[in-house]
């Protein structure tokens, strides 16, 4: 008997060993495919970004656009939303991609800007000569966010208008710093831009901030969307698109759509979590045990009461 008990302790060892080498040759097989995958997404998404539109930085920030969006996807169908949300949201967002892509490709902004440049130009008719030198678009975008930026802060009292304006003015002229623009010429398409976006985004988040907040909300609305604007505009007014760049710009901004539209539709269809994680809880079985517990309490105080009456 000891002899089979020793036999069987040694295959035993044999076998654990064995096991042992194949759960590690396994794991490292495993982890292996798992590195494969990440290479190949990343990889897929930084070859496109460098043969579509010249740069692995367009693929980075695509695919880590991409991935939010199917993360955000995945996330509002796990709390209840139907999968029309992000199909929804990401045909809408092709279609803002597209136009936007088309819209770029035009470079009909730059033009726009620099046209209603050359009117205010000849309107104001400023000495372009003793402007040289100021840097202008710098001086411009300090005053400008510096003033937004009281706005936006005006709601936290004094202490927070002042840190506003400091902060507003120092981002602004970092900003234009970084746009260029050092002489009047160069300078009038990105100020008319900036003009534009003020005006138009601007007045948008007047809007929604009224609306949602009253008169601060308005007020920060304002200031938000006015700080959007003159940076959007800016930027469009200084920049004349290549094909790709458009197309590299329109489909970041898409990506970006599409996370927002999944937010607003799923917000419109209503977000319900207990559709998903009600189905967690086993009511039918505690509702019919509820009864059972009722049920029980009645008969036990009927038959009580019957010998009681004995």
């Amino acid at each position: 008997m000891s002899a089979h008990l020793s036999l069987l302790k040694s295959e035993i060892g044999v076998i654990v060993g064995q096991a042992k080498i194949i759960a590690l040759l396994a794991g490292v097989m495993l982890g292996l495919l798992l590195l494969l995958g990440t290479l190949l997404y990343t990889g897929t998404w930084l070859f496109l970004g460098e043969w579509l539109f010249g740069s692995i930085g367009w693929g980075l920030l695509h695919g880590a656009l991409a991935t939010l969006g199917i993360i955000a996807a995945l996330a509002f169908v796990l709390i209840g939303n139907s999968p029309r949300v992000p199909a929804m949201a990401l045909a809408l967002a092709a279609i803002v991609g597209a136009l936007l892509s088309l819209l770029f490709a035009t470079n009909l902004l730059r033009n726009v800007f620099v046209a209603v440049a050359d009117a205010l130009q000849a309107a104001l008719r400023l000495d372009a000569a003793a402007l040289n030198g100021l840097h202008v678009t710098l001086l411009s975008m300090a005053a400008v966010m510096g003033v937004l930026g009281l706005l936006a802060g005006l709601r936290a009292g004094i202490v927070g208008a002042v840190g506003g304006l400091l902060a507003g003015a120092i981002i602004g002229a970092l900003f234009g710093y970084a746009l260029g623009g050092d002489s009047l010429a160069s300078a009038y398409p990105m100020l008319a831009g900036a003009l534009a976006g003020l005006i138009v985004i601007g007045t948008l988040g007047l809007l929604v901030g009224g609306k949602a907040g009253g008169a601060r909300g308005a007020l920060t609305g304002l200031a938000l969307g006015g700080i959007l604007g003159v940076i959007l505009g800016a930027i469009f007014g200084a920049v004349t698109f290549d094909l790709r760049g458009a197309v590299a710009v329109g489909v970041t901004l898409g990506l970006l759509a599409w996370l927002a539209f999944q937010a607003a539709l799923a917000a419109r269809e209503g977000i319900d979590p207990m559709k998903r994680f009600g189905k967690l809880v086993p009511s039918e079985t505690m509702a019919a045990a509820d009864e059972t517990r009722s049920w029980l309490g009645q008969e036990w105080k009927r038959q009580r009461s019957k010998l009681t009456k004995r």
